[in-house]
């Protein structure tokens, strides 16, 4: 199924919510609207399944969606009936439509056992883990194969280690059964490993639409750019300094490289060690710039030189784009 919504506007007592709002999705793609909470995501994600009306705009399909080929909503909270068990659960929409006892036996069986779930067939929702219960909303909409899927904040109840293993499931499922899916969300590295594209939304208006790769590196205006990670403002001096055009620049942390040099023209004022990676807190001509460095580079108090990192195409790509233009212009 193609999705696509034309210029929507909500507002709920004279507060707008939505501005303007257009994109496509197309067959098969999976999109992720992220901003942060209260931007109008969920509104967003209401309208398009049908709970919410717009004040203007519309919302259309490539075909009907029907009874045989619903748009189906995975709410934040799974909405699971606590009184059945997993088997009940996902059966629950097969059972509607008064499908075959066989039938539904066997559809609800392939689910369960898709999503790792047989030997929880017969436990209760109170007795699984929140990805537990979170696969069983999936598979209770996915048994009764959707021509849209919509997720509404899909990692918002999960631990931190399962949300990128859950977003790299969500993923494959979705490319699995080749399904339509639209979620809205603020988890950004989890977002950004899943989607096809992404919508970044702030102020109620849809700022960019775009791939992960391009939002990312070439974002829109500097706010997009902040909302995606931290990034570093270079002034003419420091931009001169890095090879760059004199106006002013936006790079990221990962863009940047550190030289220790007794002689040179920055210094590491602080730094932590982060996981992945190890951020450095560099002075560099009364700037204060953010650097992040897979290996140690040296200790609070050197003097270093800060150069481009040579990391290929994404790295150009960034250095391309120096200048964001202000939204609107």
């Amino acid at each position: 199924m193609r999705l696509a919504i034309s210029n929507l506007d909500k507002s709920f007592q004279g507060v707008p919510v939505l501005r303007d709002v257009s994109f496509e999705v197309g067959h098969g793609e999976l999109v992720s609207i992220i901003g942060p909470s209260g931007v109008g995501k969920t509104t967003l994600l209401h309208i398009i399944a049908g709970l919410e009306r717009a004040d203007r705009g519309d919302v259309a399909t490539d075909r009907p969606i029907t009874r045989e080929e619903p748009a189906i909503l995975v709410f934040q909270d799974y909405v699971l009936f606590p009184n059945m068990t997993v088997f009940e659960n996902v059966a629950f929409g097969l059972r509607a439509r008064r499908l075959p006892r066989a039938e539904i036996r066997r559809r609800v069986t392939d689910m369960l056992g898709y999503f790792r779930l047989q030997d929880r067939a017969e436990a209760y929702p109170a007795q699984l883990s929140g990805g537990q219960r979170q696969r069983v909303a999936l598979a209770r909409a996915m048994v009764v194969e959707p021509a849209l899927l919509l997720l509404d904040e899909p990692f918002a109840n999960l631990d931190r280690n399962l949300k990128m293993e859950t977003a790299l499931f969500i993923r494959a499922t979705q490319r699995e059964f080749s399904t339509t899916t639209v979620s809205v969300t603020h988890d950004l590295e989890e977002a950004l490993a899943m989607s096809d594209r992404i919508g970044i939304m702030l102020d109620g208006r849809l700022r960019q639409y775009a791939s992960p790769r391009e939002v990312y590196l070439r974002p829109a205006d500097e706010q997009t750019a902040r909302f995606l990670g931290p990034v570093n403002r270079l002034e003419p001096a420091q931009a001169a300094l890095l090879g760059l055009p004199a106006e002013a620049a936006l790079l990221r942390p990962e863009s940047l490289c550190l030289t220790v040099d007794d002689d040179g023209p920055g210094r590491i004022e602080s730094l932590h060690f982060a996981g992945h990676y190890i951020s450095y807190q560099v002075s560099l001509h009364g700037t204060a710039l953010t650097v992040y460095s897979l290996a140690p580079v040296g200790e609070t108090g050197q003097r270093v030189r800060v150069g481009l990192c040579a990391s290929g195409a994404d790295l150009r790509e960034s250095i391309d784009n120096h200048t964001f233009p202000k939204h609107g212009s």
